[in-house]
């Protein structure tokens, strides 16, 4: 069995090109011998989760997971998959989640078989709540969204690309099946902790490469401006909010040599409604990336999950970029090394400080990354402004508008700083916010009803994605 350091990213990617280790997988069609079954099996293929290891939960970066290579399973390699009607051959796994508590996600690579090229796609298996909106049903959404308008095409170039999904219920009773008999003992003697029952989700999409990938700054620039145009159309055109920023959700697509940022991984997405937003008080995303408003413990404190939230989260996603890694994609400096390990009350003082501090900025990019060093100023200033608005709102006690600080943190203003590279102008799809009227989650509902209808099938083409029927939210969308 052959020893390899997993990948930096750990969603949907490519391995580490880094290690030293060998890494042989079969190729499709091809016969081994640590293979399983090679006999195609159904999507339905086990009702019990598949190992996880448990390790420091707090840690979500795989660079500070492993110091050491880690022997990989070839439980699933060579094994032979039927979703919907396409036959996939799996092999290495690209991603174990590493925590005891969550959503036990695994990542695998798979590639039809006696495909030519070697590992088309990513298969993710995960064991969310039941009742959480399913991350196919929130993507499918935003696809055929995309298609409305020739003018919203643009936008699916930095999505994740839908292929397949599928809910399997954990069956079972609270006499034979672990599941069942961990939510009667919860409920029995941890009433307060709020076990949720969990469904095994099956998606399947395009595989995408790690961010870490990139090879020039300017690329790493161009993908930033493409998320950030990306998450603001997701959450104008489509009300969703994505709630989990981090370097693993930042993905690169490339094609005919071109680079497109993604944003991928919607685990953790909602819908947004005006209620929700006074609301929705549900802390999520990964630690060291998180707003730190997020993560103060003080109850009489607790917010809602804000679209400037997931701002904050990108700033931190590239100031952690900038003054760690090189462009060989090797983290080479220690900085913020107490981000992945701290408590999350040491990371609220710690970025409250970054963020609101009247000390001069000078943000300590590694060489790689000096063009970086002005944009992190500039947004690090407009957060400092932010930080100014809201003590003179608070002094003089005038009215005080959360979701953007009284207008100093917006998404027009994060993309001014973010649209230029030195002398590289980058394309601007998506100008100004333009949120949508609540109207529309009507519709979103029925679009959820018709994915629903398409679950177990393979998306093959563009039709697939099509309406069945007119939709009013087209024409509000046109207004």
């Amino acid at each position: 069995m052959a020893e390899r350091l997993l990948p930096i990213n750990p969603a949907l990617s490519l391995p580490n090109p880094c290690s030293t280790a060998p890494r042989t997988p079969p190729r499709p069609g091809q016969s081994t011998d640590t293979t399983v079954n090679s006999t195609p099996q159904s999507a339905h293929i086990s009702s019990q989760p598949p190992e996880v290891y448990p390790e420091n939960s707090k840690i979500p970066e795989q660079e500070e997971w492993l110091k050491e290579d880690l022997k990989s399973t070839t439980f699933y390699t060579g094994t032979g998959i039927d979703f919907g009607s396409q036959l996939l051959i799996l092999g290495d796994i690209l991603y174990r989640a590493r925590s005891i508590d969550g959503r036990g996600t695994i990542v695998i690579e798979a590639a039809p078989d006696q495909a030519e090229a070697w590992w088309l796609y990513a298969a993710k298996y995960s064991f969310p709540p039941a009742t959480r909106l399913s991350e196919a049903s929130l993507i499918w959404s935003a696809l055929r969204t995309s298609k409305q308008r020739p003018e919203w095409s643009w936008v699916e170039n930095n999505l994740p690309n839908l292929k397949f999904w599928e809910d399997v219920e954990l069956a079972g009773n609270e006499e034979d099946f672990s599941h069942e008999r961990i939510k009667v003992f919860m409920d029995e003697y941890c009433p307060d902790f709020g076990y949720e029952k969990r469904v095994l989700r099956i998606l399947v999409q395009d595989k995408l490469e790690p961010l870490t990938s990139l090879r020039e700054e300017v690329h790493y620039a161009q993908v930033f401006c493409d998320v950030l145009q990306a998450h603001r159309w997701l959450y104008d055109r489509c009300r969703i909010l994505h709630r989990d920023i981090s370097m693993n959700n930042i993905m690169v697509r490339k094609i005919d040599g071109k680079i497109f940022g993604v944003l991928n991984d919607l685990d953790l997405a909602s819908r947004i409604t005006k209620e929700m937003s006074a609301t929705f008080k549900h802390r999520t995303g990964t630690r060291p990336f998180m707003a730190y408003e997020l993560l103060d413990s003080d109850p009489k404190k607790l917010v809602p999950h804000l679209y400037r939230h997931d701002l904050e989260s990108l700033f931190y996603v590239m100031l952690f970029l900038c003054c760690r890694y090189n462009l060989d994609g090797e983290s080479v400096s220690s900085l913020y090394d107490k981000w992945l390990t701290d408590s999350a009350e040491n990371l609220y003082y710690a970025k409250k400080n970054l963020c609101n501090s009247a000390d001069d900025f000078d943000p300590p990019v590694t060489p790689d990354f000096s063009g970086f060093s002005k944009i992190l100023k500039d947004i690090r200033e407009m957060f400092l402004r932010a930080h100014y608005v809201r003590l003179i709102s608070r002094l003089n006690k005038t009215s005080f508008d959360s979701e953007t600080v009284n207008g100093t943190i917006t998404y027009e203003k994060f993309l001014a700083i973010v649209a230029t590279f030195g002398e590289q102008n980058f394309p601007i799809h998506h100008p100004q916010s333009e949120s949508q009227p609540d109207s529309l989650l009507d519709e979103f509902a029925l679009e959820e009803e018709e994915i629903k209808a398409k679950m177990g099938e393979w998306f093959d083409e563009d039709s697939d994605f099509a309406s069945s029927k007119p939709s009013g939210k087209d024409k509000a969308r046109e207004a």
